[in-house]
């Protein structure tokens, strides 16, 4: 998987981060995947934006999309998106945000974002070539757990915790010697059969 990881990860370093409308979007993307699937929130967001929606549509435009990917909560991520596109000006707010130390640009973000908690603002930083932050989700906890690094899956539900199995993890990528966020796909890909965002 070395090669299909590296690719993907060239992939996302290759992100224009001076693109509002993008970075918008791949936020959007990490707002919708909280108990959806990847697949499904990378859909509605495929179409939310080749139809003008993501920037332009209404509740009543966004909702019904996110309804047919089966995105979970979508009146709840409607009102986020919706939030988001106003107080982050569709993207131009995130440009500053986005600091050279990952960990100081994911407190700006969980601060600022709607519907972002510690994991998706990793997976947002992680998609636009960020690294050095942890995508702690449950596929990565039971890796860890299935690799020894840890006993039993955390509870990662406030900062404390989620920073306590992030630092488990980043120990194990050094002793591994491979990047974090290389062991992070590597590790979603054991648990879920494939390479994806």
């Amino acid at each position: 998987m070395k090669d299909v990881i590296e690719l993907r990860l060239k992939e996302f370093r290759s992100v224009d981060r001076g693109d509002s409308g993008r970075l918008f979007e791949e936020l959007v993307f990490c707002v919708l995947t909280p108990q959806s699937s990847a697949r499904r929130a990378d859909g509605a967001v495929r179409e939310l934006s080749s139809r003008g929606l993501l920037m332009d549509g209404g509740a009543r435009d966004i909702y019904p999309v996110l309804k047919k990917w089966g995105v979970r909560f979508p009146a709840k991520k409607t009102r986020y998106i919706l939030l988001n596109r106003r107080e982050l000006e569709s993207g131009e707010r995130i440009k500053k945000m986005l600091m050279a130390d990952p960990h100081e640009a994911r407190e700006a973000l969980v601060e600022a974002v709607w519907g972002l908690g510690y994991k998706e603002a990793s997976h947002f930083l992680r998609n636009i070539g960020y690294s050095g932050v942890a995508i702690i989700d449950r596929h990565v906890l039971r890796g860890l757990v299935r690799i020894g690094v840890l006993e039993r899956e955390l509870d990662v539900s406030n900062r404390r915790k989620y920073l306590f199995a992030e630092e488990r993890f980043m120990e194990a990528a050094q002793i591994i010697g491979v990047a974090p966020e290389a062991l992070d796909f590597l590790l979603w890909y054991e648990g879920t059969g494939e390479i994806f965002k």
